[in-house]
């Protein structure tokens, strides 16, 4: 079952992250010393769900930037595996795909994730395959 925005700020709340909102920059960030995550104004709902569901992967591992690249990535590419496991299920989106005919945009949007988040799933998914 998809997981909603509602079931997201609980997931914050359960995790003690306060959520917030902030105008222009970028479209989210965490700050792990004030347990905060803050996510744009003005996303779609699919931008919205995976950038929270990302930062929220931040929140999850403790995630502080270390100003050094490959550490910094490998943060990255985790929080965006936690943020497709946590919002796509495998059920789902094969459902969405035979619908939508394997088009990725039209799977993302049925799904409200971003094509990223869900080329992230993919991805992953692949790998647990091979």
């Amino acid at each position: 079952m998809t997981i909603s925005a509602v079931e997201l700020h609980l997931l914050a709340e359960s995790m003690g992250v306060q959520l917030q909102r902030h105008t222009g920059g970028p479209p989210g960030w965490y700050d792990h010393q004030r347990r905060i995550i803050s996510t744009r104004r003005g996303q779609s709902i699919g931008q919205y769900k995976s950038v929270l569901a990302h930062e929220l992967g931040h929140a999850h591992y403790g995630d502080i930037p270390t100003g050094n690249g490959y550490y910094d990535q490998r943060q990255e590419r985790r929080a965006d595996e936690y943020a497709a496991r946590l919002l796509i299920s495998p059920v789902e989106f094969e459902a969405a795909a035979a619908w939508h005919h394997g088009h990725l945009p039209a799977i993302a949007d049925e799904l409200e994730v971003t094509k990223h988040l869900l080329k992230t799933w993919q991805s992953l998914h692949e790998r647990q395959a091979a």
